[in-house]
């Protein structure tokens, strides 16, 4: 499966409408993570704080915040 299809089925899985900006933004980095170096990347110590350091930088600067919470809207909507 190529990452971009994998990529959207983490996000189809994970995003819900109920969570913070920094959880979207956590799936989103976890999401493409994983996608492009797969599995065994994602449970690789230091993993988690990765994910924390690129959460925080999405969530503190507007213009990517701004496309995250677009793109995660997208993904809640298709949810039924």
């Amino acid at each position: 499966m190529p990452d971009y299809e994998r990529f959207e089925q983490k996000l189809e899985q994970n995003l819900t409408a109920g969570l913070s900006a920094r959880e979207m933004a956590q799936r989103f980095v976890i999401a493409a993570l994983e996608a492009e170096f797969g599995h065994n990347f994602t449970s690789s110590p230091g993993f988690a704080k990765m994910v924390d350091t690129l959460a925080e930088a999405i969530v503190t600067n507007p213009e990517l915040r701004r496309q995250t919470l677009a793109m995660a809207s997208l993904y809640t909507r298709k949810k039924p």
